[in-house]
């Protein structure tokens, strides 16, 4: 098992454009010690036991889950999954040289799809704990319940934003290390990206 596997090629991202086998990989990371069964998971993530070996199958294809067990019940063989990384960073790769030139068109818009999937995934996350009260956005709730979301604008040299980037990455690993079976489960998204505008604003904001 790798600490963070960085994805850049089309084909695994496009594995994990799809909502539930993000939910499953996502399931598996956090408890990345575990192994599960297929029954296992499709009970924890609400699917159909039948529906979920397509999935597997596919995360298995690219590398995103490994086979760690596998045992015999009732005369079906039964395998044991875990996932086979801890946490995973998205970036565009360079493309080969005999790639097709449509390639990098359709690694932009599968890499959109991810962006779309976990930005929705995190926003209904959210909105369901201040719903029902699991989440609080306020700076004196306890660590239990407080919830925080910061957005920000700066200007400042490439090298710079370079600095910011590695100190995200850093943070990513320390999170992802942080996990502790048992305990309640914290999420956490982060991005940093140069913005694309006709009319530049000096503007900056944070809630």
């Amino acid at each position: 098992m790798v600490a963070t596997r960085v994805v850049d090629d089309v084909e695994t991202l496009k594995a994990l454009a799809d909502p539930a086998r993000l939910a499953i990989l996502e399931l598996m990371m956090n408890d990345h010690d575990r192994r599960w069964t297929a029954k296992e998971l499709a009970g924890a993530i609400g699917m159909p036991p039948k529906k979920i070996y397509y999935h597997l199958g596919q995360l298995e294809q690219r590398g995103l889950l490994e086979i760690r067990a596998t045992g015999v019940v009732n005369g079906i063989i039964e395998k044991q999954y875990g996932a086979a990384q801890e946490a995973i960073t998205f970036q565009r790769g360079t493309e080969p040289a005999d790639v097709p030139a449509t390639t990098p068109v359709e690694a932009t818009h599968e890499m959109g799809e991810v962006v779309n999937t976990l930005f929705d995934e995190v926003r209904g996350n959210l909105l369901t704990g201040l719903h029902d009260g699991t989440a609080v956005m306020d700076r004196n709730a306890p660590d239990a319940k407080r919830a925080l979301v910061s957005y920000s604008t700066a200007r400042m040299a490439p090298g710079r934003a370079g600095e910011f980037r590695q100190a995200l990455l850093d943070l990513v690993d320390r999170f992802s290390a942080a996990t502790t079976p048992g305990e309640p489960t914290f999420e956490l998204l982060v991005a940093i990206h140069p913005r694309s505008s006709a009319e530049p604003s000096d503007e900056k904001t944070a809630s």
